[in-house]
């Protein structure tokens, strides 16, 4: 199974072929986690020797090996904590910063998760890296923006909008969950049209789209018709809105997801903000947090 980060680009970012991996510091454990992945690697690596040189590559690696491990455990706790206390000795480099937010995000810490990855972003990440870090923040201000269930904050989901545009923008092969959540978005932010134009461009990337295998695409399809059905239920044409919605539940794949579905449905119909028209956001599962 591919591990939740994104273990290509990780290990592309680490010293391989680099003469400073000549020692028998780390050389196995990278060339086990550039074949083999997460699980295998982290199996070799308990007994590692922290390099003294904290302002050395090494020591980075070494970092991001061990926090890489905690976050594929799912010990996101403990990555914060660890990648916390490591970053007052060694400095806040891009690429820790942005473990670090990936694991605050995970705990449902969203504003801490923005924090970090705005600081990664300023750090001086490469063009190459910046869509990665587009993704995470549109996620986190998104989030954020309807973590309390009421009307949502303007300014974070204008924030939510600028990275996902930009994510739109330097990501040549954006997913269809990229068209989603910018849906999501200026669903929250009243501009129906454009929500309902970004949604039917979702699903029909989707019908397509080879990033994700047949029952991730029926879950998607689900979701996406969901939310088409809110934003025309928004907009007024409360009939054909309604009739997508009971779509989304009849094509959901599974019975837990068309319990989901159902509660969004019954949420949407209240005339309320309620946290209906926040579910089913994407979250670090889409390439949204892998990297």
């Amino acid at each position: 199974m591919k591990s939740k980060f994104a273990r290509g680009v990780f290990v592309a970012s680490l010293s391989i072929g680099n003469v400073a991996l000549a020692a028998p510091f780390q050389r196995e454990p990278i060339d086990t986690l550039k074949d083999e992945g997460w699980f295998k690697t982290c199996l070799q690596i308990g007994d590692l020797q922290e390099p003294a040189d904290t302002a050395g590559k090494e020591w980075r690696d070494y970092v991001s090996l061990k926090v890489g491990c905690l976050a594929e455990a799912r010990r996101d706790d403990e990555a914060v904590v660890f990648l916390k206390e490591k970053m007052t000795r060694g400095g806040r480099s891009p690429q820790l910063l942005d473990f670090l937010g990936t694991s605050q995000f995970r705990l449902g810490r969203n504003a801490e998760a923005a924090a970090s990855f705005e600081e990664a972003l300023e750090g001086g990440v490469s063009y190459h890296d910046r869509p990665n870090l587009y993704r995470k923040l549109a996620a986190a201000y998104l989030k954020q923006a309807s973590a309390s269930g009421k009307a949502p904050d303007k300014a974070v989901l204008a924030k939510a909008e600028r990275y996902t545009r930009l994510l739109l923008e330097t990501d040549p092969i954006a997913g269809p969950a990229v068209y989603a959540q910018l849906a999501r978005v200026r669903l929250m932010q009243g501009a129906y049209d454009e929500s309902i134009s970004l949604f039917g461009e979702a699903l029909v990337k989707n019908a397509s789209y080879p990033g994700w295998p047949g029952e991730v695409r029926r879950i998607m399809e689900a979701e996406f018709t969901m939310g088409l059905g809110q934003a025309y239920y928004r907009k007024g044409d409360k009939s054909r809105g309604a009739a997508l919605m009971e779509q989304a539940i009849d094509i959901a794949p599974s019975e837990c997801l068309k319990a989901v579905m159902r509660a969004i449905r019954d949420d949407t119909l209240r005339p309320v903000w309620a946290t209906g028209i926040f579910s089913g956001l994407p979250s670090l599962r889409e390439p949204v947090p892998e990297g």
